[in-house]
């Protein structure tokens, strides 16, 4: 069995995205990335260990929207847990072994250029959108998208659901994540990365866990889906039936939510860990 798992606010949390209630504000837990000489993202231990429990029994593949460089960041995928495959810039780069795939790369830049709008005419229209009020500079993450950091209380979310619908038409893809906005070809997506990984190490059960918007598109295609209780999936569909897809939702929220995903993919592996949402 193959695991894909987002990793931020679905494995790993920044300290202000901890959602701790004060009977677990104690949790031990593990700096596992430094910037700019600050510890700014956390694992708890007891994810940490659930996890090192798991890939004996499944082949754990990391999944990002983070750049390469970002991603190299994370130290517990150096020196603890090392995955022979990581999918990174949000499905635009395969990592084997730590060195970039160049064959996934050329695919996706043909795609790119042949079946979504030119990046000039998309970066007009965002230019049209983005208020400086509200919308940091724009930026490009490993030449494959955009994104820019916002204030989130000046946001004018009917701009950006008209916005969405026009680009989506485009074949582009936009999501709002916490201070950023998101734009994204519809080409570079988690889900075909990972079925290329899963393709080349044979496995023929997927079970894929994941918070926002780019990641639904790896949730719908999976054979087994579940989502942390907060982020975008949550917020939109925790009341609703989740279009041609399963999807569970943990019983925690924040960082201790890493700890249930961990459970629920233990139980489908066979370890000993028992994942209950009742």
């Amino acid at each position: 069995m193959l695991f894909a798992s987002d990793l931020d606010q679905t494995l790993i949390y920044s300290p202000k995205s901890f959602r701790l209630l004060p009977e677990n504000i104690s949790l031990p837990v593990t700096s596992i990335e430094i910037y700019e000489n600050r510890e700014i993202s956390f694992m708890a231990d007891v994810a940490i260990a659930k996890l090192q429990e798991v890939i004996t029994h499944s082949f754990f593949v990391p999944v990002t929207t983070r750049t390469i460089e970002q991603y190299q960041r994370i130290s517990l995928f150096h020196n603890h847990i090392i995955p022979d495959y990581s999918v990174v810039s949000n499905g635009g780069n395969v990592m084997v072994n730590g060195m970039v795939d160049r064959h996934w790369h050329r695919q996706i830049s043909r795609k790119i250029s042949q079946q979504c709008l030119c990046v000039e005419d998309m970066l007009t229209s965002l230019k049209e959108l983005c208020d400086p009020s509200w919308a940091g500079p724009m930026r490009i993450a490993d030449g494959l998208f955009y994104y820019c950091v916002v204030e989130r209380d000046k946001v004018p979310h009917s701009d950006i659901e008209n916005f969405t619908l026009w680009a989506k038409e485009q074949r582009w893809n936009v999501s709002l994540q916490g201070r950023k906005l998101y734009i994204v070809p519809q080409v570079v997506n988690k889900w075909d990365a990972i079925a290329y990984v899963r393709d080349r190490l044979q496995e023929k059960v997927v079970v894929a866990a994941g918070d926002s918007l780019l990641d639904l598109c790896m949730l719908q295609q999976s054979d087994y889906a579940i989502a942390p209780c907060h982020g975008e999936l949550w917020d939109r569909y925790s009341d609703s039936l989740l279009p041609n897809v399963s999807l569970q939702f943990t019983r925690q929220s924040g960082i201790l939510a890493a700890s249930d995903i961990l459970d629920y993919v233990a139980n489908l592996t066979g370890g000993q860990s028992v994942f209950n949402l009742r």
